[in-house]
């Protein structure tokens, strides 16, 4: 019985992408964003508890990697395919005559950059099941932290705080421009720090995700889940910054 626990939470996580799915297609940004969360909690415990309990398997594995891709991938490219639709792209209209009967398409073209997401996921998921790697550090930035950055990006935008920014956010070219980058970013080799087994208390190694609670708090305080997309960058920069600093050394 105590096999089945950990798939049943990594389950857990592919039906809250499902919800938020649903939930970004009614541009409903703040629930959807809530429901990535949880699902993203339920990522984060699934293989911990497979561990603990000693029941790790190919398919809890496999499985775990098909949730990230609907929560972590498929749901932010459907929010950054509406975003697209808000900052006005052209949606062209296509007629179809199938059996007899007209099937009508409505898309924007440039908006299907968005699903370079899901797709940027699903590549860098099935490099990390063949990696061999036994880093503590991420290789690229992880799905669920890209996942976190574009859910929560609606938020930023709509929160009158960061107009100043939010603006040019509207702007499709911009929209393009942070895609792409960011699809870069989970396949590349750039060395990320990670939360995890970082508990050997050397100064070196806890710094920084220490530096990133104390700054993100005060953030999170004031601008609530708005201020995500920023701590995602703080992350960024914080692993540009240890990197830097190792590389000198």
């Amino acid at each position: 019985m105590l096999k089945y626990i950990p798939n049943l939470i990594t389950s857990a996580n592919l039906i809250c992408g499902c919800i938020a799915c649903v939930l970004a297609t009614l541009n409903q940004f703040d629930a959807a964003f809530l429901m990535v969360l949880v699902g993203i909690f339920f990522d984060l415990f699934d293989g911990l508890l497979a561990r603990l309990l000693n029941v790790t398997s190919k398919l809890g594995l496999q499985l775990d990697s098909l949730a990230d891709l609907i929560t972590s991938g498929f749901v932010p490219g459907i929010v950054v395919y509406q975003l697209f639709l808000r900052s006005g792209v052209i949606v062209s209209h296509f007629k179809l005559n199938l059996f007899n009967q007209d099937v009508i398409f409505s898309i924007a073209p440039i908006a299907l950059i968005s699903f370079l997401i899901p797709l940027g996921a699903a590549f860098r998921l099935a490099k990390f099941n063949i990696r061999e790697s036994k880093s503590s550090d991420f290789f690229g930035l992880p799905t669920p932290a890209n996942s976190i950055f574009f859910c929560s990006l609606p938020l930023f935008i709509d929160n009158s705080s960061f107009l100043f920014i939010s603006n040019y956010l509207k702007s499709a070219y911009v929209l393009i421009f942070i895609t792409v980058f960011f699809v870069f970013l989970m396949n590349s080799n750039w060395r990320l720090f990670s939360f995890k087994n970082n508990l050997n208390l050397k100064f070196d190694t806890l710094i920084y995700p220490i530096l990133l609670l104390f700054l993100s708090t005060p953030l999170l305080y004031y601008y609530s889940a708005a201020a995500f997309p920023i701590i995602i960058v703080i992350y960024l920069l914080l692993s540009a910054t240890r990197n830097w600093i190792l590389f000198q050394s």
